[in-house]
């Protein structure tokens, strides 16, 4: 559809656009009047030549100027010319003023008719018969702008639908049996194809009648009975019925001064206006009797007819507020508010659609496909509800004067069509986009899958939420498939406890994903560790929920599920066998072992799952339950030997004995583990027994070593020596018998290893004490004395009890001692110290006496040595 280019208009303004015509609005210049110019978007030269012939036939009273037809060279497409005639076409007047009083309309229909009866007694070569208008409504009725004391004066507009009467001819339409006019003007024979004639524009004056008095409403306003007959006269089905032009023109000009005078007309004016304040006298005339309803309406809904503050700015939120003025103008077809509210509203809607485009834009690139559709529909039906108003078309179609009419002014519904197209056409290349994605996914091919969100990214922009939540989604599924990789260990281990045929599907899920997992270049979700089967089984109805379209998932989910409770039926089998085993004398110690022992592997495939009739913290319960019973059991066979173990380290060498041969006996021969426990005990028996004969002679020798020592101390021959070695050996007697006896035999021993170190030490001390008198230099005397010092206080209570007085003496005398062989050595020290000092002094000064001698000696033999004279003496 081509148009004037705006470089080129930008003086002109548009007046009206639809797919077919353009109306341009061209101000005059140089005191030139100004002119229209009707452009045939579609059509031919012919059409625009023959609308300009019918429009010159037409000249006159009534009629606006045709001035001429061409193509018009701004837009090359045919054009008709006619004069401009300020004023408002009758959609316009009643979308601004709503239902006009009858006396109104009655001034205007019989303008309109006296032209209507010039036209259709029109005689002429072209016009035998008169002319037909053909298309009679309030868009094509101008209402000319006048004082408000001036009678109305019309014009007829758009002869394009004109044609002669009775030639026969007619403009033909897309419908082949519509014969012209519009669709809720035109006659009801004209659907039927019959010719146009003057009972035509009857028809289309009496339905634009009805529409200035009920205001373009469905609902109908009470009417005076004379111009309620008039109007179903003029809208009869019959054309025959209908009234002439001319007839229409002295009927409208008697209800005129009938209406002037009619009391209940003011009444209708009083309640349509919602004013309510002259109440009439008689309610029997239907104009008067609705005053009375209207008024209770008020009272009930005082706001009813109060204006927002604010209007919405969505789609619903008009529509809501629309739909609301819509039923309060039909109550009250005058109210101002009201009519300027609906105003605001169509002004509203036409923002709206204006910014349609920008807001579905911005949704498609936001990617919220619904959310843009839904705008489109809400606007749809928002579009459709203010077209239903009178004059809505116009208001939401309406240009700003240098404004060039675009696709949304020519057909606004055509338009939201094309926007809902291209936002279907987004949302569809999108999924395909995604299905792609979904189909690399399907493959487990990663890398193929990031291709493709990188493609998308490019051609979305980084910011696209789709190609953001594919990116997170691709790190899942690899995070999902790493882990599922992870499984393979226990998946295998699954496979020699169940049937391998029904592990195919999930086997092949863990190879798959571990080989998807070799091609990606990028895993930065690897882990490590092995995956249980339940969590396995976590993971695979993660996979299912968050991507549906990996079809191999399920199949891999129901094998492992069917594996998982499969394993668990049989642990609880196992268990209760156990458990039957554990109640049999003697406990069979290696079967439960081994039931226990697969119980645990089971148990750590992670196949254990709850199951309806038992949980799987009941069946984990069991085998712990199991593991304690036998560990019971296997104690309760080993308290013998520990009762015996007992016995023998108690001395009851006979009871511990029968003991451990009872504990040998429970055990099972041909178990390995038993044979073994048999061993150690018969082991543990003849350490026992070692360990008493080593304890008896123990005591014997300690008893010898007593005596000896006592003998050597009585024999006057003896030596410190051999004292000492009888007490050392003695010594470590007690000792071993300290740690091998019982507590009560041990303190005795303790006892007498106390005296023992008490006794070493007093040897140790006699023996020094004889050295230490044997000694003439003080150094080794001092030597001696510290490292007998030293040895004593050593000697302590080996289990931390009070020290021997006898011990304590001895400590004190040598510490004496030590301190009085200190002092010597200090003394004889001193004494060297002074004797080196005088031998430095005498040597000291015979060196200073020498060198003075030796001094003299030199000046007194120089003279006779060098030959130099000898100084005169003084006189």
């Amino acid at each position: 559809m081509s148009s004037p280019h705006p470089a080129e208009t930008a003086s002109m303004a548009c007046l009206h656009s639809s797919p077919a015509r353009t109306v341009w609005l061209e101000p005059g210049q140089d005191k030139s009047p100004a002119v229209v110019h009707k452009s045939y978007t579609s059509g031919s030269l012919a059409e625009a030549e023959r609308e300009f012939a019918m429009g010159k036939a037409a000249a006159g009273a009534g009629v606006a100027e045709y001035l001429s037809a061409q193509i018009d060279p701004r837009s090359n497409r045919p054009a008709v010319t006619i004069g401009y005639q300020p004023g408002a076409n009758l959609e316009a007047v009643v979308l601004q003023h709503g239902a006009l009083p009858a006396k109104v309309a009655m001034t205007i229909i019989q303008s309109v008719a006296q032209t209507l009866a010039r036209l259709h007694t029109l005689s002429a070569d072209s016009l035998p018969n008169g002319m037909c208008h053909g298309d009679i409504k309030p868009q094509n009725i101008l209402l000319e702008e006048r004082e408000p004391d001036q009678p109305a004066s019309t014009y007829l507009l758009d002869f394009e639908h004109a044609t002669a009467i009775g030639t026969g001819t007619a403009n033909p339409s897309d419908d082949a049996t519509f014969t012209g006019g519009t669709h809720g003007f035109a006659a009801p024979e004209a659907f039927q194809g019959a010719q146009p004639n003057a009972a035509f524009d009857v028809f289309g004056l009496g339905a634009t009648l009805s529409y200035l008095l009920d205001g373009g409403t469905a609902r109908l306003l009470p009417r005076h009975p004379d111009v309620e007959a008039l109007v179903q006269e003029c809208c009869a089905d019959d054309p025959a019925a209908r009234p002439t032009a001319a007839e229409l023109v002295r009927r409208c000009d008697r209800l005129t001064q009938v209406l002037r005078d009619d009391a209940y007309e003011q009444n209708l004016d009083d309640w349509a206006r919602g004013n309510c304040h002259h109440k009439p006298s008689d309610t029997s005339d239907s104009r008067a009797w609705m005053w009375l309803n209207r008024r209770r309406l008020m009272q009930r809904l005082p706001t009813l007819l109060q204006r927002p503050s604010s209007t919405p700015q969505d789609p619903a939120g008009l529509q809501h507020e629309l739909d609301l003025t819509i039923r309060v103008l039909a109550r009250f077809p005058r109210s101002a508010d009201a009519l300027a509210r609906r105003r605001q509203l169509l002004d509203a809607t036409r923002r709206l659609l204006l910014g349609t485009a920008a807001s579905v834009r911005e949704r498609i690139k936001a990617e919220q496909f619904e959310d843009a559709l839904q705008w489109i529909r809400s606007t749809d039906s928002l579009l459709r509800t203010a077209l239903s108003v009178g004059g809505g078309l116009a208001v939401i179609t309406r240009l700003e004067p240098t404004e060039t009419p675009g696709a949304l002014h020519r057909a606004p519904i055509e338009y939201l069509r094309m926007l809902e197209q291209q936002a279907e056409a987004a949302q569809q290349e999108l999924e395909h986009r995604a299905g792609q994605i979904s189909q690399a996914e399907l493959a487990l091919d990663l890398e193929r899958a990031e291709q493709e969100i990188d493609a998308m990214a490019a051609h979305y922009g980084g910011t696209s939420k789709t190609v953001a939540e594919r990116r997170d989604q691709l790190y899942r599924l690899g995070f999902y498939l790493d882990r599922i990789a992870r499984a393979e260990t226990n998946v295998d281990r699954a496979d020699t406890l169940w049937d391998s045929t029904a592990l195919k599907p999930l086997k092949a899920l863990v190879a798959d994903a571990a080989k998807a997992l070799e091609t990606f270049a990028r895993r930065e979700h690897s882990g490590s560790g092995t995956i249980g089967l339940r969590s396995l089984q976590v993971t695979l109805t993660n996979i299912t929920g968050e991507f549906p379209h990996l079809t191999q998932v399920t199949p891999a989910l129901s094998a492992l599920s069917d594996a998982l409770m499969h394993l668990t039926d049989q642990a609880w089998q196992q268990l209760d066998d156990a458990e039957q085993r554990l109640g049999i004398v003697p406990v069979p110690v290696r079967p439960l072992q081994l039931a226990l022992g697969r119980l645990d592997t089971i148990r750590m495939l992670e196949a254990f799952i709850d199951r309806p009739e038992r949980s799987r913290t009941d069946l984990l319960d069991g085998i712990e339950r199991l593991r304690l019973g036998l560990e019971e059991a296997r104690s309760a066979r080993d308290r013998l030997a520990e009762n015996a173990e007992h016995a023998l380290a108690r001395g009851h060498w006979t009871t511990g004995l029968f003991d451990m041969e009872r504990a040998v006996e429970r055990l099972n021969p041909n178990d390995e583990t038993e044979h073994n426990e048999v061993e150690r005990l018969r082991e543990r028996l003849q350490a026992a027994r070692r360990t008493k004969q080593e304890i008896e002679v123990a005591v014997r020798r300690n008893v010898e070593l007593t005596a000896s020592y006592t003998a050597l101390e009585d024999d006057p021959l003896s030596t410190a020596e051999s004292r000492l070695r009888a007490l050392q050996e003695r010594r470590d007697c007690l000792m071993f018998l300290t740690l091998h006896v019982p507590n009560e035999r041990a303190e005795l021993y303790r006892k007498d290893l106390r005296s023992v170190e008490t006794q070493i030490a007093v040897e140790h001390a006699a023996s020094a004490e004889q050295r230490l008198d044997a000694m003439e230099d003080p150094v080794q005397r001092l030597r001696l004395a510290r490292s007998t010092a030293e040895q004593l206080f050593a000697t302590t209570p080996p289990d931390g009890g009070a020290q021997p007085g006898r011990l304590t003496r001895l400590q004190n005398h040598w510490r004496t001692v030590a301190v009085q062989c200190q002092r010597a050595v200090d003394q004889n020290q001193a004494e060297q110290a002074e004797r080196q000092r005088h031998r430095r002094r005498t040597m000291a000064i015979a060196i200073v006496a020498l060198i003075i001698t030796t001094t003299a000696v030199g000046f007194a033999l120089k003279p006779f040595l060098f030959g130099e004279p000898v100084m005169a003496a003084p006189k």
